[in-house]
């Protein structure tokens, strides 16, 4: 694999994670609560999450925005960072399906499609500078 896809589905492992973190990140959402919660908001409308699910999807994204943080943080090379993003999503998805009906969930993996064909987009506008 060239190293041009493999900064690409890097680039777009971590927005995917993050649900477009990027796009939230102000002073305002500069700590991981706050860009849990801004994340929050956006599923919140996306999905139509109801009072019952607001809390536990919350809790959800603060426990991987922070173990998300760590990673990004962390010695770690690309590619380890890019396992550990990856097994990250997963056990993510897998604690969302838990929570968010068949409906809802699906309407989460294709928000998920849209950040990844934004970063996709976002790293070819920079390859083309």
């Amino acid at each position: 694999m060239n190293q041009k896809k493999i900064r690409l589905r890097l680039a777009a492992a971590f927005l995917i994670l993050t649900l477009g973190a990027k796009a939230q990140r102000t002073d305002s959402t500069s700590t991981p609560e706050a860009r849990a919660t801004a994340l929050t908001e956006k599923m919140k409308t996306q999905l139509a999450l109801t009072d019952d699910q607001v809390p536990q999807v919350q809790a959800i994204n603060l426990k991987y925005v922070e173990k998300n943080q760590e990673i990004l943080a962390g010695t770690e090379g690309r590619f380890a960072k890019f396992r550990a993003f990856k097994s990250s999503q997963k056990a993510k998805d897998k604690e969302l399906k838990a929570i968010l009906d068949k409906d809802q969930y699906k309407k989460y993996e294709a928000m998920k499609e849209q950040m990844k064909n934004q970063v996709r987009q976002q790293y070819q506008n920079k390859g083309a500078s």
